[in-house]
């Protein structure tokens, strides 16, 4: 049967769903501006209703949860993509320093290649000429130093990088670790029947921090979220965090190994550590091997053709560099066989005056190596080759910044706080809360002459 009491019950119950709506409207709105906030809506229910002879009695409101708006989907895209752009800025960040090397103005491969065999060439018209045969040995050394010089250069990074590896895995087992204590708060309030948006806002910039270092996979559940690599390997599972480690392999380099101390490097991609991999393991290695390739096909073949000719004193021929046997290597220990300009082989027959060989010698210029392209077709080869990976990942920066920025704003529509619809939520609130205080008031007045009739 309906009574004042039930019906203050219910008026009572509407002031304490408004004053929650007032308040949970107040902090959406204190926290426009805060980084991975979600805005936080309050679900309300019917009270069960109950029977007055024949009819159905409502009793009131109940406040069933403050729960964040978030699209998991949404947020799952956004942490792909943001792994992308991560690992792409970090390749182009190594690129660029990389680029350097091969300048296309000023000194570089190319125009020391150059200069030299245009010094080889006025020999042609007085091959017993000193001076030219000096600067032509100036010039051989001088491609010596730049194959030397770049071979250091590309070596030099891998130290680097090895640095920024340890430092990234450092940063994952530290945000790791603080996952699997947001998750242990996430159980317990939720076992508590408390608000989990707090927890779950920080929790989702932990894993998005996660991602901005290697790719990760995210799974919901009850007892928190379970996060993996790309791979499959475990980082959080719970309230237990997994830590990963480095290791220096044979040539130097800091490989990542799980928590069962397996080797994992291959197995990552993605974010700042995966980019950061790429240069180290795939694109300096690359570019490495072809600078390697054209020193040791050049210096061979060149040694060849000296071998053909005589020098100046009239003696066959002898090395003018010396190379290694084997390709790998080859930039870094490529030098002069001898400084002596003398030693020049332009000679075809070993008389004074005979340049019958410079022609062999400059021919090299052009001439197919035996990796079938010249010595100045594979020096173009390398520039392309850098500035093509440079393109390759300025491109993908870009690329997936415009969907980033797009996947944002779309979730910003669905999580972010509108300080307009807040406002127009709070008068609302406001308006509904006075309408309940005063129906509270009313049912006071009518106790009060319900006690006064009854004395």
């Amino acid at each position: 049967m309906a009574t004042l009491s039930s019906a203050l019950s219910i008026a009572t119950q509407s002031l304490q769903a408004q004053e929650l709506e007032l308040q949970v409207a107040n902090n959406n709105i204190a926290n426009a501006s805060t980084t991975g906030y979600a805005r936080e809506t309050v679900s309300l229910s019917e009270s069960t209703t109950s029977k007055d002879g024949k009819l159905q009695v409502g009793n009131g409101v109940n406040v069933t949860s403050v729960t964040s708006v978030r699209n998991d989907l949404l947020t799952l895209r956004i942490q792909q993509q943001t792994s992308q752009q991560s690992s792409s800025d970090a390749q182009v960040n190594a690129l660029n320093q990389i680029q350097t090397l091969f300048p296309s103005t000023g000194t570089s491969l190319a125009s020391s290649l150059s200069t030299f065999f245009s010094n080889l060439s006025a020999l042609s018209t007085n091959p017993s000429n000193s001076a030219d045969r000096q600067t032509a040995i100036q010039g051989a050394q001088a491609l010596v130093s730049q194959f030397n010089s770049i071979s250091a250069g590309l070596s030099g990074p891998a130290s680097t990088l090895n640095t920024t590896v340890t430092t990234d895995v450092s940063q994952i087992n530290q945000l790791a670790s603080q996952a699997a204590q947001l998750n242990l708060e996430l159980e317990q309030q939720n076992s508590q029947g408390q608000n989990l948006g707090p927890i779950g806002d920080q929790l989702n910039q932990v894993e998005l921090q996660l991602a901005q270092l290697t790719n990760i996979s995210v799974t919901h559940s009850s007892q928190g979220d379970t996060i993996t690599t790309g791979s499959g390997t475990a980082l959080v599972l719970g309230n237990q965090s997994y830590a990963l480690s480095t290791s220096t392999d044979s040539n130097g380099n800091q490989k990542i190994l799980d928590q069962n101390g397996s080797d994992i490097t291959t197995q990552i991609s993605g974010g700042d550590l995966g980019g950061t991999i790429q240069v180290r393991d795939t694109q300096i290695p690359s570019l490495l091997t072809s600078l390697d390739t054209l020193a040791n096909q050049f210096a061979t073949a060149f040694n060849t053709a000296q071998s053909k000719g005589y020098d100046e004193n009239g003696n066959a021929g002898t090395a003018l560099f010396s190379v290694s046997s084997t390709v790998a290597g080859s930039a870094a220990s490529l030098k002069l066989a001898t400084t002596d300009p003398a030693a020049i082989a332009a000679s075809s027959d070993g008389s004074s005056g005979s340049n019958g060989n410079v022609a062999n010698l400059t021919a090299l210029q052009d001439a197919p190596l035996s990796s079938g392209l010249s010595a100045t077709g594979q020096s173009a080869n390398l520039v392309y080759l850098i500035g093509s990976y440079t393109a390759t990942a300025n491109s993908e920066s870009t690329s997936i910044s415009q969907s980033l920025t797009a996947l944002n704003n779309q979730q910003g529509s669905i999580s972010g706080v509108s300080i307009d619809q807040e406002s127009a939520n709070l008068i609302q609130y406001q308006q509904a809360y006075a309408a309940a205080a005063k129906v509270v008031s009313t049912i006071q007045s009518l106790f009060d002459t319900t006690i006064n009739m009854i004395q």
